[in-house]
């Protein structure tokens, strides 16, 4: 009992010492665990990723356009979202811009084409960049 009351009457303390605006103490943190069993949670987790349809490589130019379409290419499915990787951070960002609804329309109008709701836009992690 003693300690409860010690732990409150701390918290009051600290409450006027550092201008705490809460009332009540916040909840106890959660217990720490291993990096390596979070990352192998995460992996577990991890939506599987399936090959793209050909046909959607070769029409990419018509969805996209010829210019960005030189710089990006659709990369793979995880599921019902398409990841598309560009070669620079400055067509990364080109892409972006683009109306992300206007690409899901164009592809969803190509017959045998999967089921895709969502993209994402990513560098290639295959090109490095070298400073010198």
């Amino acid at each position: 009992m003693k300690s409860k009351n010690k732990k409150l009457n701390d918290w009051q303390l600290a409450r006027e010492r550092f201008q705490i605006p809460g009332r009540f103490p916040p909840d106890p943190r959660r217990p720490e665990r291993n990096i390596g069993a979070i990352l192998s949670e995460m992996q577990k987790e991890k939506p599987e990723s399936t090959p793209l349809p050909p046909m959607l490589e070769t029409r990419w130019t018509a969805i996209t356009g010829k210019q960005i379409a030189q710089h990006t290419y659709p990369a793979t499915l995880r599921g019902t979202q398409l990841i598309v990787y560009a070669d620079h951070p400055g067509w990364l960002s080109e892409i972006r811009r683009m109306p992300t609804q206007h690409l899901l329309k164009k592809i969803a109008c190509i017959p045998e084409a999967p089921a895709i709701k969502s993209i994402r836009f990513q560098l290639d992690p295959t090109i490095r960049t070298f400073r010198n």
